[in-house]
């Protein structure tokens, strides 16, 4: 599975808000990713008449056990906010890696807090 990347995080500091974040369809067949920072925010908008299950995959084991992928339900016409986890670095190639359960109608968009 070749995932594709997000574009490029939009920087948001108290000198410059974002009056709107660019948002890009996901790729719910092959899952997205993009590089691990510390500090981005992931937003992801579900514009479709179901709720979505949006997985974080884990990247990480402690003391010999893996750290669990972390499974978020966005709602029906909602939007979600993932902020950065360490745990879910790829030791590989340091990527954040993410799922959707569905693509129809699902956007994402990365905002970075400087």
């Amino acid at each position: 599975m070749a995932r594709t990347d997000l574009p490029a995080a939009q920087a948001l500091s108290a000198a410059s808000p974002l009056a709107a974040v660019t948002m890009t369809a996901v790729d719910a067949a092959n899952g997205n990713q993009w590089v691990f920072k510390g500090d981005q925010i992931c937003l992801i908008r579900n514009a479709s008449g179901a709720s979505i299950t949006v997985t974080v995959k884990s990247g990480t084991t402690i003391d010999g056990l893996a750290v669990p992928d972390r499974a978020i339900t966005v709602a029906a016409g909602a939007t979600a906010a993932i902020l950065e986890a360490s745990v879910a670095r790829q030791p590989a190639n340091g990527k954040i890696y993410i799922d959707f359960s569905s693509g129809t109608t699902v956007t994402a968009g990365l905002i970075d807090p400087v």
